[in-house]
């Protein structure tokens, strides 16, 4: 520490206790920031990031109006913001080992306990920006490296992602410097997330298709169901401007296809349970890094012609 200047540094302090985010603010202005808006609820956060990003959150993990933790998984996947890698620190009076657990899983940086002093801010802080945790993708978690869920996760490749906090603490490169940087890491998670979709529907669409066939509609069969629902939802979602956008109706079919089924209860019709894996083979020639994109889309075209039929 001691290099950092945090006066040009915006941070957003959410908490629903008036007297808890006076007294952060004023930590915060201790410590040497000087942009600092205050809130009490998840509204007031998702209303300050369409003004301007900042470059920390520092948030309550209990809020009167959402799920901090979803809320949390919602910006490192890119659905609210236009920096999925903002540096985010939860706060708590209480860091229950199921709170600190919950946060992490989610994709937060830290966890403050409250109140804090200057000094932990200033530690936490500058950990934050010269050893933040490199992030990882799968097909359900954007964030810093965490206790894994899976071998894949486990196995999943590291990656720096932009750190704002650290671009503007030590006057690294314009506004829009940094925000090329972001813009750039972010078409690489969509890729990144994309081709782990892709090996999720295999390996679901592998173990369904086998038990539907046989009337398994299990445990098991559902929660393939559930998992192939958000794997193509997350997808389509995803798709748009990426060199893969061409799998997009394959992958909306398959939406069709799997909701069609989870509604269907114990009967699943055999035409919907038979499209599994014509439409998983087409989605992983899609996805396919080394297959010519010309033959994927005419392969892709060809089976939802039938499909439509």
């Amino acid at each position: 520490m001691g290099q950092e200047r945090f006066n040009e540094v915006t941070v957003v302090v959410a908490d629903p206790d008036p007297r808890a985010r006076t007294i952060a603010k004023k930590t915060l202005i201790q410590a040497g920031f000087r942009k600092i808006l205050t809130g009490h609820s998840l509204a007031f956060v998702k209303q300050s990031f369409d003004i301007e990003m900042p470059e920390l959150l520092i948030a309550e993990t209990e809020l009167p109006d959402g799920d901090f933790s979803e809320f949390v998984s919602d910006l490192r996947h890119h659905k609210i913001g236009n920096n999925p890698f903002l540096v985010v620190s939860a706060l708590t009076a209480n860091p229950t080992p199921e709170i600190v657990k919950k946060v992490i899983q989610a994709g937060a940086d830290d966890l403050l306990s409250k109140p804090f002093s200057v000094d932990t801010l200033l530690r936490r802080v500058g950990r934050l920006i010269h050893e933040r945790k490199p992030f990882i993708v799968t097909g359900d978690y954007v964030g810093p490296t965490r206790q894994a869920k899976s071998q894949k996760e486990a196995n999943a490749e590291r990656f720096d992602a932009p750190n704002t906090l650290k671009a503007r603490a030590l006057n690294e490169g314009s506004v829009d410097e940094v925000q090329a940087m972001v813009d750039a890491a972010i078409s690489q998670v969509n890729n990144k997330a994309l081709e782990a979709h892709a090996e999720d529907v295999n390996e679901l669409v592998t173990i369904l298709a086998p038990r539907l066939m046989e009337g398994q509609i299990d445990a098991t069969s559902r929660l393939c169901l559930d998992r192939l629902r958000y794997a193509s939802e997350d997808a389509n979602r995803r798709l748009g401007g990426t060199e893969y956008d061409h799998v997009s109706d394959l992958c909306q079919t398959l939406l069709g296809v799997v909701n069609s089924i989870r509604n269907s209860g114990s009967m699943p019709t055999p035409k919907d349970v038979r499209l599994l894996d014509p439409l998983n083979k087409a989605i992983q020639l899609g996805f396919d890094k080394n297959a010519d994109k010309a033959t994927a889309r005419q392969i892709s075209q060809a089976i939802l012609a039938k499909i439509n039929v």
